[in-house]
């Protein structure tokens, strides 16, 4: 799609306006839009365009993704001067909770005190569908770390491995060939 927005006259008040030449099925076709708004004919031209979801879907995902469960002290906290967020091994779903938070704690051992620091860069050690999980969370509905890790734990222990001693194992074998 290529967009040129015309020159606005001298004296008059009028809101800019698109001209626009669309996708469309046959392209030996170049459909016009004139006279609309630049925000409108976008949205016109991206209706046009073949094998596309629904403009709504993109922008809800787009919402999905933006948005942040923190509370407002967290969203506004600035992190210290000089602060590098450390390079993580990131959580995608499939391993130990546990283990995770365990790491992150430790990469984070300087700034371990500050409740809005670790939230604020808690994210960035996901991906996938961790990453997901997290930006699905109700809004302000995290206030600290500590409710911030029981959730994440609660959401993924079924992916920590259980280790299972040789006396568990012994009375599981027992009860199997036991009358």
């Amino acid at each position: 799609m290529r967009a040129r927005l015309s020159p606005q006259e001298t004296g008059r008040s009028r809101p800019p306006v698109a001209t626009t030449w669309g996708a469309h099925l046959n392209p030996m076709v170049t459909p016009m839009v004139q006279n609309v708004p630049p925000h409108q004919a976008v949205r016109q031209v991206w209706r046009n365009l073949p094998n596309e979801p629904p403009s709504g879907s993109i922008s809800r995902r787009l919402d999905d993704m933006l948005s942040m469960p923190f509370c407002s002290h967290i969203i506004h906290y600035e992190p210290p001067r000089g602060f590098i967020v450390p390079k993580f091994s990131t959580y995608d779903g499939s391993s130990n909770p546990f283990d995770h938070i365990m790491h992150y704690r430790q990469l984070m051992t300087l700034d371990i005190g500050n409740n809005a620091l670790l939230c604020k860069v808690f994210p960035a050690s996901l991906q996938g569908q961790a990453l997901s999980w997290f930006h699905h969370l109700p809004p302000n509905s995290v206030d600290n770390f500590r409710d911030l890790s029981e959730a994440f734990v609660g959401q993924y222990l079924c992916s920590a491995r259980h280790k299972q001693n040789i006396s568990t194992l012994q009375n599981i074998k027992c009860r199997i060939t036991s009358p």
